[in-house]
């Protein structure tokens, strides 16, 4: 499963001032949740039903600012499985959502998945947990100190004690974070802008190093005509290939390097490599957001989520699985296919994969195969007159196992 009873989440800065920031949770039983944070305002305890979850609206103080460490994570614990989710924006021309990854799950290296206009965001969930930002291409200033290309940043978080790396124009792309005790990473670009007047955050909480996988289906999206794809390399030479309608590309990625595409939004497309990469997708709506693809071995049985809350937004989930699961999976007690606004296929590996696009409000619902050893893929993302969000529902992580001493 993909849910836990731990989890610690942030709300990296964006461009533009945040005056809005929510915690969406979703539970499979009635469960007690517990908020805490160093940060003040934010202690509080919730009775979650599990048919309708629970959704908590924070000060928008609660958000990063500036490239230095705060004490501003939010501590959320549970008597049972919760799955976690972030939003954030202004009323205007910025917003982004993302997965909070439970903390069983967290890890002690990353890569980053980031370009231009670079955001990393770091917290901790023990004292004394020692962080060391290493390999990025561009000058970063922390704390008053400044960080050339090469340099290696190190600082000390305490539990709960956030950090934050934000390059305007410079990239981080490269970077690998290492830490002695686990940590949470969210990273991508604190804006990116279609046009002049219309920005948005483009981030996600991302899984560790060891974790990443090499088999990725990336659906088509509705509202916009292109996309581009970008894939991260990790710690070695490695090849990756995109597949699709019009689309059949290669490309040798040297260590900690990137490779990006420009595609069409309306097909799906197969992505591999020999060796774990990170792929990101980013359409170009009026505002463009980022997705973290899940690779298929993270696909889970059952997702239950709540979109955010923001006012005219419009929801969509992409359902990816094998079309011989199609017929037992449901939405909210309804056969999926009672849903269905888009259908397209993939042939990867000699099994046919169904990507399936449907509408649904705001509010929470529930997805599920009957089988338990069947798994399918489920994104979500939404969109209004000016800004837009996505994220992968779920991921299946395996738990954290601590390096062994030699």
């Amino acid at each position: 499963g993909h849910g836990g009873k731990r989890h610690v989440v942030m709300f990296p800065a964006g461009l533009k001032p945040v005056t809005r920031a929510e915690i969406l949770i979703s539970s499979l039983q009635d469960t007690t949740v517990r908020m805490k944070s160093k940060f003040p305002g934010v202690d509080s305890v919730l009775q979650v039903q599990s048919d309708v979850g629970a959704v908590v609206s924070l000060s928008s103080e609660i958000v990063l600012d500036g490239n230095k460490r705060e004490d501003k994570g939010i501590f959320i614990e549970s008597d049972h499985p919760i799955s976690v989710y972030g939003h954030s924006g202004d009323e205007c021309c910025e917003g982004e959502g993302f997965l909070a990854i439970p903390v069983d799950f967290w890890g002690t290296e990353y890569d980053i998945a980031t370009h231009i206009n670079s955001t990393v965001a770091v917290v901790a969930v023990e004292d004394n947990t020692e962080v060391i930002a290493k390999g990025f291409w561009a000058g970063v200033l922390f704390e008053s100190n400044y960080y050339a290309n090469g340099d290696n940043i190190t600082f000390i978080l305490s539990a709960g004690q956030t950090a934050q790396l934000q390059t305007p124009l410079g990239y981080l792309l490269g970077t690998r974070l290492h830490s002695n005790k686990p940590i949470g990473v969210i990273s991508g670009q604190y804006y990116a802008s279609p046009s002049r007047s219309k920005y948005n955050q483009m981030i996600e909480f991302i899984p560790p190093a060891s974790s990443i996988g090499k088999n990725f289906i990336v659906p088509p999206f509705f509202n916009t005509t292109y996309l581009t794809l970008h894939y991260y390399n990790m710690g070695e030479d490695n090849l990756v290939t995109t597949r699709g309608k019009n689309v059949n590309r290669s490309s040798r990625l040297q260590k900690r390097g990137g490779y990006m595409i420009s595609a069409g939004a309306s097909n799906p497309y197969y992505g591999f490599a020999e060796k774990p990469v990170i792929l990101t997708a980013t359409p170009y709506t009026i505002s463009p957001f980022l997705l973290f693809v899940p690779s298929l071995d993270q696909y889970s049985n059952n997702y239950k989520f709540h979109t955010p809350t923001k006012q005219n937004l419009t929801h969509y989930i992409v359902l990816l699985v094998k079309s011989k699961d199609e017929s037992g999976i449901t939405i909210d007690g309804q056969k999926i296919y009672s849903k269905v606004e888009s259908l397209d296929a993939l042939l990867i590996n000699d099994a046919i994969y169904l990507v399936i696009s449907a509408e649904v409000s705001t509010g929470q619902h529930y997805v599920t195969h009957p089988d338990p050893n069947v798994t399918f893929g489920l994104i979500l993302y939404g969109f209004d007159d000016t800004q837009s969000y996505a994220y992968p529902v779920g991921l299946r992580l395996p738990p954290f196992s601590a390096p062994v001493a030699a």
